[in-house]
């Protein structure tokens, strides 16, 4: 018997490395506290503070950013960041991440060269505000511009997914008689007609209504003038979805026998409005409207801007709710959808060699970069206002 060229250790099973963890650069992230007055919701949980400080972040927390979506400063802590009360620590690092927009005051306080990472709400700013941001040559990246794939965005598709299912359950608390509503309830039950419920709109949020609601025993129609995204809907929702396009005789006629109507469209200056006074008026007594694009001015005639603490308006005796920002009714599903998806682009950056690297290898990051060094990177803000742009990957080679 010849003798083995190799010897018992080397016979014996060896271990086979399957992860390597490559080295990331160290980086110092704060989280701001929202400035808007309705935002419950955070960009990150102790959760994700956690996973962050493993992997060597340096995580600064604002005092008391997380109260409203069920997360004290303790629970922050624990999972090791710096809680402060402390601007100047918070404003000072050179990440910050903040839900809703910043302020020109809260952008005065941030050194130059910083980077930011909230949601831009472009109709709400003035070139003043950009302006500010290119002379302190700071990097802002939009959640909501975040693009994966051709037409993919994330942040917003996830938020749509519960204004959508949000908007039915809001519905169908306001269908009750404690709440002055018909006394219907959303369900399949036996000698009972289904409830009727028109969607108007068939991007994530009305599709999401559309699913929910049929998931509850509702009759559902979802309206849109995009055949291809009515087809797409009804594929995946199933042959029990009703679609429809949108016109002015069709939609009134139904209206008029609708319970529930939920209108998610929107536009690019304001959501068209589809749904006229005149339609309203010939609604059923008592039924509800969610009008989920109340943050873009609404696409029902009759809706006004509402708040969490006085949410109803009752014209022609239909029950309107008008809230903006529906997911911050629920801050921490919100926070916890959002949290997965802030950890993640943040892992991105700073795998992918971070600031300004980090852009350079990432088409995602990319994607959601409006302003960098001194620069308009964002076709669509240049579009809005007279501003130069320029390239980003011009910039970051």
């Amino acid at each position: 018997m010849s003798k083995s060229p190799f010897s018992r250790a080397e016979l014996l099973p060896q271990e086979e490395r399957l992860w390597v963890n490559h080295s990331k650069e160290r980086l110092v992230v704060s989280f701001a506290k929202a400035s808007t007055l309705q935002e419950r919701r955070v960009a990150i949980t102790p959760e994700g503070v956690k996973q962050l400080c493993q992997l060597g972040y340096e995580i600064i927390i604002e005092k008391d950013l997380g109260l409203h979506a069920g997360y004290d400063n303790r629970s922050y802590s624990e999972a090791g960041a710096e809680v402060t009360a402390d601007d100047k620590r918070v404003f000072g690092s050179p990440f910050i991440v903040k839900i809703d927009p910043f302020t020109i005051e809260e952008i005065e306080k941030i050194p130059v060269g910083c980077t930011l990472l909230s949601a831009l709400q472009i109709k709400t700013k003035e070139k003043a505000y950009f302006e500010k941001l290119l002379e302190k040559k700071i990097t802002a990246i939009g959640l909501e511009f975040i693009r994966e794939g051709s037409n993919h965005f994330p942040f917003v598709e996830s938020l749509g997914e519960i204004a959508g299912q949000s908007a039915i359950h809001i519905a169908s608390e306001l269908l009750s008689a404690s709440n002055k509503g018909k006394g219907l309830l959303f369900g399949s039950i036996t000698g009972v007609p289904p409830i009727q419920t028109v969607v108007i709109g068939a991007q994530t949020t009305g599709v999401e209504a559309a699913r929910t609601a049929l998931s509850l025993g509702s009759d559902v129609t979802l309206y849109d003038n995009d055949l291809s995204k009515l087809r797409s809907a009804r594929n995946n929702i199933g042959p029990n979805l009703h679609t429809s396009t949108l016109s002015q005789e069709g939609i009134s006629k139904h209206l008029k026998t609708a319970d529930v109507v939920i209108g998610t469209l929107t536009g690019e200056k304001r959501a068209p409005i589809v749904v006229l006074e005149s339609m309203v008026a010939q609604m059923k007594s008592g039924s509800i409207i969610v009008d989920v694009s109340i943050d873009s001015g609404g696409c029902i005639e009759t809706s006004e801007l509402t708040t969490h603490d006085d949410p109803i308006r009752v014209i022609y005796d239909v029950i309107h709710y008008g809230v903006p920002n529906i997911p911050s009714r629920y801050p921490k599903t919100s926070s916890i959808a959002l949290n997965a998806l802030v950890v993640s682009y943040l892992l991105k950056l700073t795998s992918n060699g971070g600031v300004p690297a980090g852009f350079k290898n990432s088409q995602e990051l990319q994607s959601g970069v409006y302003t960098y060094n001194g620069y308009l990177t964002s076709n669509f803000v240049a579009d809005w206002f007279p501003l130069p742009f320029r390239n980003l990957s011009l910039l970051t080679l």
